[in-house]
């Protein structure tokens, strides 16, 4: 071992501080597999003494197997935590490391347990127990062989499982984190479609507004004035949406009702807006682009039909905020673009926990949108159906 200065510190010293770093992670499982062996090692040992437990000093022998095994498993264990720590994962300098922790395990082993042997007697009974007894017994030496090979032989069996479940739970591991790098990519990608979805600010909406602003401004300067500002109110409130990663349940309220005030400035009052939004759901997280896409559906058919009134009630019913949509305009529900969007974008937040269903009943359509709430411990509620 070599004692050369480093600094301050003894070079010499570093291998004896890697084995203690690897003994200090040893955790409670690790005891329990040294219990496991030991008693699989015994089972194994003993089978031989099946025929012959009315004997005496078969227990003795027995309990004596059991110590050596739980002694050369404890070793085994030790011997192969300490150099496997910092060692690499795989590759030939692990498998010198992993043989001369089975080597050293099963000579330190049998150093100890030969000699406990002999001087208890246990040698003299196993030979006895054996029908030995006229022969002469091995020195102690052939012994301290014999038990080598044979402790070398179950622990590299000890070390092989080890590693085995060593290297599977590491396999898993890595699945895992390149599943939930899969996940934070597919949610990225998803952000980037929600971001470029927000940044289009419904151009086409904006100049026919801005028309039929200039337009107005020819008949009526003050009223025209007047759908300005509320384009500018609404602007206010979109553009700061693209730079937002998430929203709340009011704040896409507002998004809304900035968006309706200037439609219904532009088509002479309609269509209504009618909101029913309870304090417990006011600030319970949303993202943009989910219910003004909804509301868009109503106000932009081509036709240029609007519907009289478009009322929105949201309720929490368990652990789910549940939004409903109605506007008295038929046949909606047909899986158009923009609602299969939706969909695509309430699976990518919330998976299977989100859902939308539209349903015609008579000339009326009702759009019910479920996606999980913030906080899951909440008290049934009332249907949120806006009536």
């Amino acid at each position: 071992m070599s004692f050369v200065l480093t600094g301050h510190r003894v070079a010499g010293f570093a291998t004896a501080a890697t084995w203690w770093h690897g003994w200090s992670r040893m955790r409670w499982m690790h005891l329990g597999a040294v219990a496991i062996a030991s008693l699989l090692m015994t089972v194994i040992s003993g089978s031989i003494w099946v025929d012959k437990l009315d004997k005496p000093g078969v227990w003795r022998v027995m309990i004596f197997d059991f110590i050596g095994s739980a002694l050369l498993f404890g070793i085994t264990m030790l011997a192969w935590v300490a150099a496997t720590y910092q060692a690499p994962s795989h590759g030939p300098a692990r498998t010198r490391r992993l043989a001369w922790a089975v080597v050293v395990a099963a000579v330190i082993s049998a150093a100890i347990t030969v000699p406990m042997m002999s001087t208890l007697g246990v040698h003299e009974l196993v030979w006895s127990l054996l029908g030995s007894m006229k022969k002469e017994l091995p020195p102690l030496w052939l012994a301290m062989i014999g038990h080598t090979t044979i402790y070398a032989t179950f622990s590299f069996l000890f070390v092989a499982v080890a590693e085995v479940l060593l290297r599977r739970r590491s396999t898993t591991s890595a699945l895992q984190a390149t599943q939930r790098a899969q996940a934070t990519i597919a949610r990225e990608v998803l952000e980037s479609r929600l971001a470029a979805m927000q940044a289009q600010v419904e151009p086409q909406f904006l100049f026919d507004s801005l028309v039929d602003i200039e337009t107005l401004y020819r008949q009526d300067a003050a009223r025209a004035a007047n759908d300005l500002d509320r384009l500018i109110t609404y602007l206010r409130v979109a553009l700061p949406r693209l730079r937002e990663p998430g929203s709340t349940i009011e704040a896409e309220i507002d998004l809304v009702h900035a968006y309706l005030a200037v439609v219904t400035s532009l088509h002479g009052g309609r269509p209504a807006l009618s909101v029913t939004l309870p304090d417990e759901c006011r600030c319970a997280r949303f993202y943009p682009m989910l219910l003004l896409p909804l509301l868009q559906r109503a106000v932009r058919q081509p036709s240029g039909q609007l519907p009289e009134t478009i009322k929105i009630g949201i309720s929490r019913i368990e652990s789910q905020i549940v939004i409903v949509l109605r506007f008295g305009l038929p046949d909606q529900c047909d899986d158009d673009p923009e609602l299969v969007r939706v969909r695509e974008r309430l699976t990518g937040l919330f998976g299977r926990a989100a859902t939308l269903e539209c349903d015609q009943i008579g000339e009326i359509t009702q759009i019910t949108m479920r996606v999980p709430a913030a906080d899951a411990s909440v008290k049934p509620a009332a249907s949120p159906v806006p009536q």
